[in-house]
């Protein structure tokens, strides 16, 4: 993915706050919170990435609805992955721990947020049920998983734009 394109954004706020709004209306309007995060990259970053969006598909509401580990946060981490990942199976461990830097960071940053990492205990709802996945949205439900979907863009937003001002200082 190429980081260049977040010169267009006047600030590092500014970018934070579009990839925020962004992943939230993808989510609220088109569900699917991991697909939410990868397209909203996928979009300001201007590439055309068909396979990551589908390979994002099966995360919904934690790891094909079984309330596992919130798809909001995985589409974070496959965003991560695409940046900062190990690029060939040659490079090694080196290569692998260098990828997970970031990602922990944005692992740790949503388990101090919401306590958890896991969509069940995130909406103490099991989104498989219909008739709870029905009173969980009628009752906001929608919104709050928009909401932690936009705060995994912007939390990973953050760490792309702060490795661009990195790589522009050298």
């Amino acid at each position: 993915m190429d980081l260049s394109k977040l010169d267009g954004y006047a600030s590092r706020e500014t970018f934070v706050e579009a990839v925020r709004k962004k992943a939230y209306d993808y989510d609220f309007n088109c569900h699917g919170c991991s697909q939410a995060v990868v397209q909203c990259f996928l979009d300001v970053l201007e590439e055309d990435n068909t396979p990551l969006f589908k390979a994002a598909s099966p995360f919904a509401a934690g790891m094909s609805m079984t309330g596992n580990n919130c798809g909001a946060l995985i589409g974070g981490l496959m965003v991560l992955g695409a940046v900062f990942g190990r690029g060939s199976m040659s490079d090694g461990m080196e290569g692998i721990v260098e990828g997970i830097r970031p990602a922990r960071r944005l692992v740790k940053h949503f388990q101090g947020r919401f306590g958890t990492v896991n969509c069940r205990d995130l909406t103490r709802t099991d989104l498989a049920d219909p008739v709870q996945a029905d009173a969980y949205f009628a009752g906001g439900g929608l919104e709050q998983c928009a909401a932690v979907t936009g705060e995994v863009a912007a939390f990973v937003g953050g760490l792309l734009y702060d490795e661009r001002e990195k790589k522009k200082s050298k």
